[in-house]
């Protein structure tokens, strides 16, 4: 297998400090989905594995109790993501998640790509076996959002690539950024029937598994479709992070929260993995922990009423370290976020 530990998060510093700037409104829009998933149905069965969720509530947060399962690790909460929740984020689009990326030029798009999607589809290259031909054999990827993974293919030189995405605003401005009609708009409910009469060998899904209310449906479709050989995600970690989010209750929660109401564990991908005969090639391991702490710090610093010095001084000699500190978090491999490639 192909492990691999940590990413500079220099790369995306000037994404995740605007998450400083904007707490306050980023925080409402948490408590606002928080509503949402509220008055959904109590979630009984495991978002992973199907089983009974029998065991105790773990922790609450913005009001959500949430539970590990028994039998798979995985991290449910309370409440069901449902057709009508999912639409109402990624549809209907109840909050500003995709304006913050419609209002992007060409420059700052193309940047996102080469300092963030670009290392990832060169370690979707490395995992590859020669049985994989980059020129002509076909990627779709599910959940293409703005088309900055797309574009990190081409890049990469897969030439076979095609992209689906739910919401019709990503769809407009990742084919409008990729000057080509490369991502198609498809429903929510239509997501299973088009990764089954796929005729693609790869499918990839960068954050996205989590966020469908039928994870279980979707890997079961990939594992009988017999074309896929390939399958490659990028999933959100129970990890560091969410003890910062649980000690801070006015900070925008950047991981659980929102459209995140579950999250995998490594236990819990190696279950579906076991139970849908995938075998992984590669995993990498990297998180921006450290960069959730930096916001926690500062938040913290400015209600404490310290001068501008000394938050100047923190941040200076935080930030020259905060690579490391992250390494250190992701060699523990209970960082925030992994990306794995599997094969059938």
């Amino acid at each position: 297998m192909n492990k691999k530990y940590g990413k500079s998060l220099g790369d995306i510093l000037d994404i995740k400090t605007s998450f400083i700037s904007k707490n306050f409104d980023l925080y409402n829009e948490n408590i606002q989905l928080a509503s949402v998933a509220l008055a959904q149905p109590k979630r009984e069965k495991c978002k992973n594995c199907n089983e009974e969720l029998i065991n105790k509530v773990d922790f609450f947060k913005q009001g959500i109790g949430y539970k590990f399962c028994g039998n798979c690790n995985h991290l449910n909460g309370d409440f069901e993501d449902t057709e009508y929740f999912a639409k109402a984020v990624y549809v209907d689009e109840m909050t500003d998640y995709s304006k913050y990326y419609s209002e992007e030029s060409l420059i700052a798009w193309e940047a996102r790509v080469e300092k963030i999607y670009n290392p990832k589809a060169n370690f979707l290259s490395e995992c590859l076996d020669n049985d994989f031909d980059i020129d002509t054999d076909e990627v779709i990827d599910i959940g293409a959002g703005s088309g900055y993974f797309i574009k990190a293919l081409l890049n990469s030189g897969f030439n076979n690539i095609r992209g689906y995405e739910v919401s019709s605003n990503q769809v407009k401005l990742a084919n409008s950024m990729l000057n080509n009609d490369l991502v198609i708009e498809v429903g929510i409910n239509d997501l299973v029937s088009v990764i089954s009469n796929t005729r693609a060998k790869m499918i990839s899904m960068i954050g996205v598994l989590e966020h469908l209310t039928n994870p279980r449906e979707i890997l079961n479709a990939i594992s009988e479709n017999p074309h896929i050989k390939y399958y490659y995600i990028s999933v959100p970690l129970f990890s560091f992070s969410v003890f910062f989010e649980i000690m801070k209750d006015n900070m925008f929660n950047r991981h659980l929260a929102g459209g995140h109401t579950h999250l995998y564990t490594n236990e819990s991908i190696e279950y579906f993995c076991n139970e849908f005969n995938l075998s992984i090639k590669g995993k990498w391991q990297f998180g921006a922990d450290a960069m959730d702490l930096y916001r926690m710090a500062l938040i913290t610093l400015e209600e404490k009423n310290v001068s501008k010095d000394l938050i100047e001084m923190f941040s200076k000699k935080y930030l020259q370290s905060i690579d490391e500190i992250q390494l250190s978090l992701d060699k523990t491999e209970f960082s925030s976020e992994v990306h794995v490639v599997m094969k059938k």
